[in-house]
């Protein structure tokens, strides 16, 4: 980090040290833009953590200002506790980043090793786990958009009174990236002395890295 980079940290660190303190959670799921957030909040002096581990790490919790990534793949395996973080964090923000459901299922089969020439097997294990979400099968793709679709509308249920320090958002709709940016710096109330651009991070190739049948049934599953 350059001499102004760190200028600028510690200088937006103390514009924004009353949103630092309250913290700020990107409680959405993984591929939902978690890296591009970090980044961009470390821009505004915030100590930010981009990693799976940070929930039930007091350590991490108290030291940190703003945590994305972690979280769930499926329904009731190690979800977000949201109930948890808001009563130790009574004053923290909480953003669920989404994010077209297709895009989404497409940018994490990619990371997960998906290629055009991929085979799929059968899934035959008795119950899910965690680290299932890697598997090459249909069934998996099924319970991952299934998981994001039920795990949205419960968060979007369990805050539906509380708008004041609940903000959904797209950043990684490039035609609405700037509205929603400006919505983001109005919801933590962001100051900086110097311009910030919403970084880009994680870019990806086009969709046809997947094969016909899988797009297909990707279409099938989402509807």
């Amino acid at each position: 980090m350059g001499i102004i980079k760190k200028l600028n940290f510690k200088i937006n660190g103390f514009l924004n040290k009353t949103q630092r303190k309250k913290k700020v959670f990107c409680v959405g799921l993984h591929k939902t833009g978690t890296t591009t957030l970090s980044n961009l909040f470390k821009q505004y002096g915030f100590y930010a953590i981009h990693s799976v581990d940070w929930e039930y790490d007091e350590d991490k919790l108290n030291k940190y200002d703003f945590f994305s990534d972690g979280g769930s793949h499926f329904d009731g395996i190690n979800e977000f506790d949201v109930d948890r973080l808001r009563k130790k964090f009574p004053g923290a923000f909480f953003i669920l980043q989404t994010r077209d459901t297709k895009k989404w299922i497409i940018s994490k089969l990619k990371h997960a090793g998906w290629e055009k020439d991929t085979k799929t097997v059968d899934f035959n294990k008795s119950e899910l786990s965690h680290s299932d979400w890697r598997f090459k099968s249909l069934f998996i793709i099924e319970n991952l958009i299934e998981h994001k679709i039920n795990y949205e509308n419960k968060l979007k249920k369990y805050f539906n009174r509380s708008t004041n320090n609940f903000l959904v958002i797209d950043i990684t709709d490039k035609q609405r990236q700037k509205e929603e940016f400006n919505r983001l710096k109005k919801f933590v109330n962001l100051k900086s002395i110097n311009k910030i651009d919403l970084p880009h991070s994680n870019k990806q190739k086009s969709i046809s890295l997947l094969n016909e049948d899988v797009l297909n049934c990707i279409d099938k599953f989402i509807k």
